[in-house]
């Protein structure tokens, strides 16, 4: 991985973000946690970056979801129509619409079928796009905020100061 210094790594962070959002298997949140501890001046480029890259894997999900339909995303994902998140999901989007993809952007749960949902109601392009990086730039703001400031909360909390030292983390004073 590119070193935290150099100003590669907010892309990389950016890259893998909207990768997540098409194969499900990145550790995002884990990522932006980490980085942000190892680099907190930088708790609010790093969630910036994150949140732009998921809300574009995001977008390209809806689009894709829109062109290919329902049949190909069915031979894509056998039996997702079948579950019950996926009818409950759908039946709340039909009746709160866009609300819907930005409260499921603010959870950790899998978003996944609610987009594919998005794109297959053909929902505001443009609207999606507001919900979905809204709800993502303030949960990973808040997310990256607090990796950022929790050393320092540990400390004032507990006295933490010398396990935290011991792990390599400097807390100012």
């Amino acid at each position: 991985f590119p070193s935290h210094d150099r100003g590669r790594f907010a892309p990389l962070l950016m890259l893998l973000a909207c990768l997540d959002s098409l194969v499900i298997v990145i550790p995002t949140d884990g990522l932006l946690i980490s980085s942000t501890i190892l680099k907190m001046n930088k708790w609010w480029y790093f969630a910036i970056a994150v949140a732009v890259g998921s809300s574009l894997g995001a977008l390209a999900l809806v689009s894709l979801s829109d062109y290919l339909g329902l049949e190909k995303i069915l031979e894509l994902y056998p039996g997702l129509d079948r579950s019950v998140v996926w009818r409950k999901t759908f039946e709340f989007f039909k009746q709160y619409g866009i609300i819907v993809a930005f409260l499921v952007g603010l959870t950790p749960f899998s978003q996944q079928p609610a987009l594919i949902i998005a794109g297959l109601i053909h929902n505001s392009f443009l609207g999606l796009a507001i919900a979905i990086f809204s709800s993502r730039l303030i949960k990973y703001l808040v997310m990256s905020y607090v990796a950022s400031h929790a050393p320092r909360l540990l400390n004032k909390m507990w006295g933490l100061k010398d396990e935290l030292a011991d792990s390599g983390i400097k807390i100012e004073d």
